[in-house]
């Protein structure tokens, strides 16, 4: 027998207000109906499952683009995904926080130094930004990251420039499935490497999907396996980034390239291209191991 509880009840069970629960059932996570004798908003079990999932998800502060991804997928390995990819997330920015906490106390140890002297305030401000463009110089550019292990479809080209030609036909696909709000977009150099101007060499563009979803021809599937990487975000000069990267990562103490996994660029969605004329921001994402 399904069981059904009207919205002042699911309030008080779980600690929501009415109103949460009405702007989240209008973002499409979840329906419910109307009781025609009381003429309150009732849920039915399914509904009450999709309510239970979107509040723990909420307090972990995931979006609700991936909320909706783990309602539709339905499955435990998507409930782990969005979670470990919150967890990769907060990791990089706790690695970021770092970084800064350092560069301040540099500052203030400097001040701290300075403050015996006699010096004018305009000698101490000229020597403090001195300190803080020393302290960014020296800190790696790149991040460390973590992926997690991710079923994909792909779609590879081989052509003098085939970026767009392995990456148009699976957007129209994601959009025509509903996917490309929540799928997470990976590209890559694949054989024949490139090698010189004019010559012909492979792409592939993969994305992440949810279990249950059916891969349809011409793309295939594959199973990303995740790891360590090392981050840098791209400019509009890629192959340089890229140099910068690796040169970068030739400096490291702890971490060196893993070449048993594939190097990729992760493509981030513009959402104001017409600042900068690009749809796709890209973060390149070397695999390491430790040194």
């Amino acid at each position: 027998m399904n069981r059904s509880v009207a919205i002042h009840e699911m309030s008080e069970q779980l600690g929501l207000t009415s109103r949460t629960l009405r702007h989240w059932e209008s973002e499409g996570l979840f329906h419910s109906e109307r009781n025609a004798s009381s003429g309150w908003r009732v849920y039915d079990e399914h509904a009450l499952l999709s309510i239970r999932i979107t509040a723990m998800l909420r307090k972990m502060d995931i979006p609700i683009k991936e909320i909706k991804s783990v309602l539709r997928a339905d499955s435990i390995s998507e409930l782990s995904r969005v979670i470990e990819n919150k967890a990769s997330a907060l990791k990089g920015q706790r690695e970021e926080l770092w970084l800064v906490e350092k560069q301040l106390t540099r500052v203030l140890e400097y001040l701290e130094r300075q403050s015996k002297g006699n010096l004018s305030l305009n000698d101490i401000l000229n020597g403090t930004e001195a300190v803080f463009m020393s302290s960014l110089t020296e800190q790696h550019i790149f991040k460390i990251i973590t992926l997690p292990s991710m079923r994909v479809a792909f779609h590879i080209v081989v052509d003098v420039s085939p970026e767009d030609k392995a990456m148009e036909p699976l957007m129209d696909w994601l959009k025509s499935e509903n996917l490309l709000g929540t799928a997470r977009l990976f590209g890559g150099n694949v054989k024949p490497m490139p090698s010189s101007a004019g010559k012909a060499y492979g792409y592939g563009m993969c994305a992440a999907i949810p279990e249950g979803v059916v891969v349809p021809e011409p793309f295939n599937e594959m199973v990303l396996p995740g790891g360590t990487y090392a981050m840098l975000e791209s400019s509009d000069d890629i192959g340089g980034s890229w140099k910068n990267l690796m040169n970068q990562l030739s400096k490291s103490k702890k971490y060196r390239s893993d070449r048993g996994r594939l190097c990729l660029e992760e493509h981030i969605r513009n959402d104001n291209p017409e600042d900068s004329g690009n749809l796709y921001y890209l973060n390149l994402l070397e695999p390491v191991k430790g040194k």
